[in-house]
């Protein structure tokens, strides 16, 4: 079961094994900015009234184009909204600005968390690296907190697997290491 709320960076269910995080503070900054944004658009669309500098007459068409832009400029700045880690002791899902990916603990080989880094990563045993822009230093302590527990259940994994437990096959000869991840550009197999 999973216990984590929007307000916080994230909270695991030490009985499950699951952890969820989610950034904290770019949150907060995004709707900051994206109110701001909006109010300005729509203020400037409301109040756009004369003419061009080269003369031409601006339309009501021309109001709304204004508030349209400033509609699409908030969404993308809402797209922080959308960053999540979920973990449990057989893989972890991460979803960035742009797309998702899940991967097998297997085939982690480590949570890295730089001092001088901007966001935690995974490194994977075939050299890619899965950024986890979730897991901010903007958030401190929670963002310290969050890679401990993705740490912890590395090593749970780990140890599962030790034990002969571990139910998630390592991906095939050639394959790429992480669903939703095409091949990296030396893989080239083909299917015979």
């Amino acid at each position: 079961m999973n216990m984590s709320t929007p307000a916080t960076a994230g909270h695991d269910d030490p009985a499950a094994g699951d952890v969820t995080v989610r950034p904290r503070r770019i949150r907060q900054i995004s709707l900051g900015a994206a109110a701001v944004i909006l109010a300005i658009n729509v203020y400037a669309g409301l109040t756009l009234s004369g003419t061009t500098s080269n003369g031409g007459k601006l339309f009501p068409a021309d109001r709304w184009a204004v508030i349209g832009v400033g509609v699409l400029f908030t969404g993308l700045t809402l797209l922080p909204w959308r960053l999540r880690v979920q973990a449990d002791v057989e893989r972890v899902r991460v979803r960035n600005l742009l797309g998702d990916v899940t991967v097998p603990w297997q085939v982690v080989e480590r949570v890295r968390f730089d001092r001088k880094a901007v966001w935690a990563s995974l490194d994977l045993v075939n050299g890619d690296v899965v950024p986890l822009l979730s897991v901010q230093v903007i958030d401190h302590a929670d963002a310290v907190a969050a890679v401990r527990r993705l740490r912890t259940l590395l090593a749970a994994a780990r140890a599962m697997d030790a034990d002969g437990a571990g139910s998630v096959a390592p991906p095939a000869e050639g394959g790429p290491a992480v669903e939703g991840a095409a091949p990296a550009a030396g893989d080239r197999s083909t299917s015979s």
